[in-house]
This record gives C-alpha cells, structure tokens and sequence, in this order.
C-alpha cells in the first residue's frame, strides 16, 4: 500500500511538470508569435500607428514570456521602435509650439515612448539626445536636459564625432559661461573638425570679452586651415581689442600680397589701419576694396567713419547713404548717419535714428545714453531725464546715467537734484577709475566734465542753501589738474568757485585766462566768459539760472524701421 502512495506522488509530480513544461512551451511559442509579427511589421513600421503597434506586440511578446535570446532581441526591436515613434512626433512640435496645452500632451506622449527605448536599450544615446532637447524647451527641466546629455557624451566615448556634436548641444543648453566654453572645447578636442563647434566658441569668446584666448584659439585653427574666413576675422578682431594693430596688419600682409585683389581682406586691413590712426593707408584699402565691389556697404561704412573723423562731413554723409541704399537694416549705418546729423546739429534727425535703434534693441545702454544727449541738445531735457530714470531704475550703479540725468535736472533749474546725481555719480567714477579693467575705467575727459559740472552748480546756483565755495574750489583744481589747466570753460569754473570764496583776484585772473583760451579757440560762449570776468572785475560772483523751455519734438520724415 505504501508503495502504491509513494508511486502516485511520483506520478503526480511528473504530471505537474509535465504540465508547466506544457504551459511554459505554449506561452513561449505565444511570445515567440507576438515577436516574429512585430518583427515582420518593423520592416515597414513608417507611421506613428505602425510603429506603436509593433510596439505593442513586443510588449506582449515579452509578457507571455521568450527564452533570453529572444527577450534581448525584443526589447532591441521595441526600443528601436519607440525611439524611432519619438522621434517622428518630435518633427511635430515645432507645429504646434503656440499652443501650450497640444504641447504639453504631445511632449508627455513622446517623453513616455523614449523612457521605453531607454528602459530597454539603456545604451541607447539617441534616446537619451533627444530626452535632453524634450527637456530643453519650455516646461521641461534644464538640469535634467543637462542630466540627459552627459549621459549621451558618456555613451558616445567611442563615437567622438557624435560626442563632439553632443557636448555642443549641452553647451547651448547650459547657464554657466565657464561651463558653455568647456563644453565647446570638449567639442573641438573630440572633433577638429566641428566647424559649428569653433565658431560657437570663437564667437562667445569675443563676445564675452575673453579677446587672448580668442586669439590663441583663432590662430590655431589657421595653422591647420589658413583660408578658414571666421577664424581669421576672429585672429583680427581680437588683435584690434587687444590694441594690437601691428600684429593684425602683419597678420593680413602676406594674404594680400598673396591676393591682392580680395576686398574682405582689403577691408579688414584698412579697419586695423584706421584704429592705428594711419588715415591714408586705410582709405586706400578702403577704395580698393569698393572699387572691386562698390556694393560693399561695410567699406562704404567704415571710409565714412574716417571721413567723419577727419572731420569731412559731407564725404562721410555720402558714404553713409550709399551703404544704406544697399543694406537699409544695417545698425552701424543708421548709426553713423545719426552722428553726422549730430553734428550738422540736425537734432530731431539724430534722435529719429537712435529712437529706432533704441526700439530695436532696447538693452543698450550706450544707444540710450546718446539719445539722452540728443535730447539734452535738442532742448527737451525733460525727455532726457524720463529716459535716464528708468536706466537708472534697472542700474542704480551706473554713472554715466546719473550724470546725464544731472546735467538735464540743472538745466531745468532743479539744482538740489542735480547735484544729488552729481555727487553719487562722482563717487562711483572715483571708483570704477581704480578699476583694472580699462573698459570699465572712466576716462580724465569723462571725470574732468563731472566735476566741472559738480563745481559749478556748487559756485553758481542762485539758491543760497545750495552753493559751497570750498567744496567748489575742491573739484574744480581737480578738474583742472585733469586738463592741465588748458579747457576754457574749465578755468570759467575754477574763476567762478574763487569767486563764490569771496578770491576776487584770482576769480580774475582764471577768468581772464578762460577769455584768453576761449577767444583763441572762438569758443561757442565766450561772450559768457566775457560777462563773467566783467562781473569778477566788479566783485560782483556769478549766478546762473538755467530754465530751458522744453522743446516740442519736430515732425520729421517718417524713420525706416529696423526688422526685429
């Protein structure tokens, strides 16, 4: 009887084996189907719907079960396929791009199917390239993106042409300067050959100000390629920041003679030989290279640059126009022909040029601060000082605007105000002068004009509480240090703060000098320097009031507009 028991439990065992071994076969062969139909429908898996179905399939396929052999061969097909689905609806967003809500769902929809390549084909860079641009565009994750892609770079060691394209696409993406520029030198170490690479990087390092290393890196890829454009625009444009003229034009020499009839490098020349101040030898590269092709505006541009600092207006202002005909959008054409207007004192002109180039590009500082003078000479500083305002909500640190502002609250009668500005302004030139970084220094000329200002209103205002001889006297000996006593209207300062001390005699004896300086130079006010010696000679200090009537702004021909 136990034999028979023990014979039954054997029979049983081998029964239930037998069944799962059934089971796991007929499941096995069920995967196997699944794959081999999704196998055969990637051969022509070429829409969304084909290929998610066979998606599908190897999900399943891989659900009932398949030896390791093809469980491998599965997840590869379904990870090509997913990421193959991905990015065929990535080509749809740019479509779709204003609508947030399409978007956000088309975005979650791709981000999904690439999490399946990724999950089953972990070595998958494409995967994890395109994870990184989903997570680049708005709504995604910038330190995820940036996740994604050195993930990519790390699976593309071996590959460095697609690493070096990949480090360059993860330094569009990062926020750090240091970070972006090794990042395209990672690229270029990977592939000399990445042109977008160089030219990203030899662009951000001029941009940034990093002019040596842009030199240095510029001068490299000559070596290995001497006729390469960019690089060496970008040699010559840092030897020209660097204050290297000699070495640019030594650098263009031998390309010349070796060319002589190449306007780029003509012009490049006739550039670096304007900046040495060697007038004539720029023109003639300058003629030659519009000789060769007059409808190159930036020659055009830059001969009437010279022509306007040597002081010849009208050949400038003919420049000037030509380039403009043949490119009317250029910024430094619309420019210069908002300087030569300044200086014809054709002011509502000037101002309908820097307006446009301020609309355009509202950041810059420096165009800002020219239309603010324009206003100022047009007679209409209360739209200077409106201007200056919001400069100066955006940067309370910045001088130039605080003196700007000053000049226009004095010529409205505001003294307590513009002495305010005045006085900050003066302390942080005094500050940025100490600073090591020539770019960032104010120049004599800048800090002489300040502290004249400062000093006269100090000396002159006709407001009791305001006036403070010493304090006056104080800024305009520096002042005139600054000068080496030789600027007229610097000694009218100097003469009126002796004054205000109650010094007649030497209030006469600067003034007096100021009229000697101001009738040689046939200054614009001198009958001013006249009436304030006469007023010295009767111990008699100067006031002035100031109260300019705001000017109405002139109609004027209607300003081509900049495409933004």
């Amino acid at each position: 009887m136990l034999l028979v028991k023990k014979y039954l439990i054997l029979m049983s065992c081998i029964l239930l084996v037998f069944l799962l071994n059934t089971s796991l076969v007929r499941a096995q062969n069920d995967g196997q189907a699944k794959l081999d139909e999704a196998t055969e429908k990637k051969l022509d898996a070429n829409t969304p719907e084909k290929l998610a179905e066979v998606i599908r399939l190897c999900e399943e396929a891989l659900d009932a079960g398949l030896n390791e052999g093809n469980q491998r061969i599965a997840k590869q097909v379904l990870a090509a396929s997913a990421l193959q689905l991905s990015q065929t609806l990535f080509q749809d967003l740019p479509a779709i791009a204003s609508n947030r809500r399409a978007l956000t769902i088309k975005r979650r929809e791709i981000m999904s199917n690439l999490e399946k390549a990724v999950a089953n084909n972990p070595e998958l860079s494409e995967a994890f390239l395109l994870l990184a641009r989903l997570e680049a565009i708005p709504g995604g994750s910038r330190e995820k993106a940036i996740d994604y892609m050195t993930k990519a770079i790390e699976l593309l060691k071996d590959k460095p042409v697609d690493q070096s394209q990949a480090y360059l696409l993860r330094a569009a993406i990062q926020e750090d300067e240091a970070e972006q520029l090794a990042d395209l030198k990672a690229a270029i170490e990977a592939d000399p050959t990445n042109e977008a690479a160089w030219q990203t990087r030899l662009r951000m390092l001029i941009a940034v100000g990093k002019f040596e290393q842009a030199r240095q890196d510029a001068e490299s890829l000559l070596q290995n390629d001497p006729d390469n454009r960019l690089a060496l625009e970008t040699a010559v444009d840092s030897l020209l920041q660097l204050r290297r003229e000699a070495d640019a034009i030594a650098l263009l020499n031998p390309r010349i003679e070796k060319d002589p009839e190449n306007g780029d490098l003509r012009r490049m020349r006739g550039r670096a030989y304007a900046l040495s101040d060697e007038d004539e030898k720029a023109l003639a590269d300058l003629n030659k290279a519009i000789e060769l092709d007059p409808r190159d505006h930036q020659s055009l541009i830059l001969r009437g640059q010279i022509y306007f600092d040597m002081g010849e207006s009208e050949k400038a202002s003919r420049d000037i126009s030509d380039s403009l005909l043949i490119e009317p959008q250029s910024v430094q054409g619309i420019w210069m022909r908002a300087m030569v207007a300044s200086r014809e004192q054709r002011y509502a002109d000037a101002i309908a040029d820097v307006e446009m180039l301020v609309r355009a590009i509202p950041s810059n500082v420096e165009w800002i601060l020219v239309l603010a003078n324009f206003y100022q000479l047009d007679n209409r500083p209360r739209l200077a000082i409106r201007l200056m305002d919001e400069l100066i909500r955006q940067q309370p640190d910045n001088w130039r605007a605080l003196r700007m502002r000053g000049d226009a609250k004095l010529s409205i009668n505001e003294h307590s105000l513009a002495i305010a500005d005045y006085e900050a302004a003066t302390k942080l030139m005094e500050e940025s002068r100490e600073v090591e970084d020539a770019r960032s220094r104010a120049s004599d000329d800048d800090y002489s004009g300040l502290l004249n200002n400062l000093s006269w209103v100090l000396a002159t205002s006709p407001k009791d509480e305001l006036r403070d001889g010493a304090k006056a006297l104080e800024m305009a000996l520096k002042a005139c240090e600054a000068t080496d006593y030789k600027e007229a209207h610097i000694l009218s300062t100097l003469a009126a703060a002796y004054a205000e001390t109650g010094d007649f005699e030497n209030a006469r004896k600067w003034s007096g000098k100021a009229v000697e300086l101001g009738a040689a130079e046939e200054h614009a006010q001198l009958d001013q320097l006249k009436a304030e010696l006469e007023s010295y000679e009767k111990n008699e200090p100067w006031r002035e009031k100031q109260e300019t009537e705001e000017n109405k702004a002139p109609l004027v021909a209607p300003a081509e507009t900049i495409d933004t």
